[in-house]
């Protein structure tokens, strides 16, 4: 309690009076939580009650732990290395230009699949929510959360990183909600009832719920050149309180609902909490989910503008055809998705991170260590560990 009080704090007492707190670790903090708590963390429940919870449980403090000393190394990377460079930029500087494309795809692909991701939740919230009053078959919602999304990502509104503030905050409170509202309600002999365990199956969704790994050289542009020391405590403080919030959100909804629960977590509650539950978490989550969609939408309609250097028109299409596209062929399945996207794309980015690091380690660039230090074996340790999570999700595609 003391570490995580200094941790916040400056915690140096002066004449007796306690200084101000960090703001601008706590800004950092609150930026990485934003920049990954989001659609992933509702496959958490499912991947949970498939697999066996305490199996589930081993998963996220592994894979946490792994990811975040994957986020200790870009910090390093980001710190060392001079200007201004995002993931992009600096994977082509250390690895060789040809790399630039590899990292954009990825990325691309993360990206386009999160939103489809976002299609897929959002249009089941908003069925649960609405079809009560118009009715209409399920197909239909997913659509008009794409239609209203992707005119607002055609305005290129500029509000959009601003809002995306709120909506963490919304999801937040859903989940802290859900959490405290699920404890009277618990059972559990929920937590050791698995049929058929999925061993394998919490890998991918963890690895999506935990992405936005590129967050990190703008918590470093936040705290500044005086405190970029302090880069590598905010990862740890921002990592651990995503993980504390998703073990208790897995285990709160898996203790209630047990084997009934569902891919979408939300859904399987409904019978338990009731009606009002339903509307209240469906509404909030249709506007989340709408929001966030805008919010990656733009993020990748700019990459298409600026990296691409395509008209508005074509980028805004290419942008927001390619998730619908893969909904209407009859991509739908979100823990599948989720699954695939987190394994695939997710742990190509952490290859290349990791072998960005192994390099800038080796450059001149690299004169003292701020965040870690690292010995190869590790390094090359966790390039192994994505890789096999890699070729467990693509060989079986490939031999069928």
């Amino acid at each position: 309690m003391d570490q995580a009080f200094h941790v916040l704090y400056l915690g140096r007492m002066s004449g007796g009076f306690m200084k101000h707190p960090n703001v601008k670790l706590l800004r950092a903090v609150g930026m990485m939580i934003g920049a990954i708590v989001g659609v992933g963390v509702f496959g958490l429940p499912y991947a949970f009650s498939q697999s066996g919870t305490a199996i589930g449980l081993v998963w996220l403090l592994v894979i946490g732990g792994l990811l975040t000393l994957l986020q200790l190394m870009f910090a390093e990377v980001a710190i060392q290395t001079p200007g201004k460079s995002r993931l992009v930029g600096l994977t082509a500087r250390y690895l060789g230009r040809h790399m630039r494309w590899v990292t954009i795809v990825a990325l691309s692909a993360g990206i386009w699949g999160a939103m489809l991701a976002y299609l897929i939740v959002g249009g089941r919230f908003l069925h649960l929510l609405l079809s009560p009053v118009f009715g209409g078959q399920e197909l239909i919602y997913p659509i008009v959360i794409w239609a209203i999304a992707s005119y607002l990502i055609y305005r290129g509104l500029q509000f959009a990183a601003k809002l995306e503030v709120i909506v963490v905050l919304v999801l937040l409170f859903l989940f802290i909600f859900i959490i405290a509202l699920s404890l009277p309600s618990i059972d559990v002999a929920h937590y050791a009832a698995v049929l058929k365990p999925d061993y394998l199956l919490p890998y991918g969704v963890i690895l999506f719920s935990l992405a936005g790994i590129g967050i990190v050289p703008e918590m470093a542009d936040v705290l500044g050149g005086e405190r970029k020391k302090d880069l590598g405590r905010a990862v740890v403080i921002g990592m651990s309180i995503i993980l504390l919030l998703y073990g208790l959100f897995a285990l709160a909804v898996v203790g209630v609902t047990g084997s009934e629960t569902t891919q979408t977590a939300f859904d399987g509650l409904i019978p338990a909490f009731g009606s009002s539950f339903g509307v209240i978490a469906t509404l909030l989550g249709s506007i989340t989910i709408i929001s966030i969609f805008m919010v990656l939408g733009i993020e990748m309609l700019n990459t298409l503008r600026f990296d691409f250097k395509l008209p508005h028109k074509t980028a805004w299409m290419v942008t927001v055809g390619v998730p619908l596209v893969l909904f209407l062929v009859g991509v739908r399945e979100f823990i599948e998705l989720v699954g695939f996207i987190g394994s695939v794309f997710g742990g190509t980015l952490g290859i290349l991170i990791a072998l960005t690091y192994w390099k800038m380690r080796r450059s001149p660039v690299c004169v003292k260590h701020h965040c870690v230090n690292f010995p190869a074996p590790l390094t090359w340790a966790l390039i192994t560990l994505f890789a096999g999570g890699v070729l467990v999700e693509v060989v079986p595609l490939l031999l069928n």
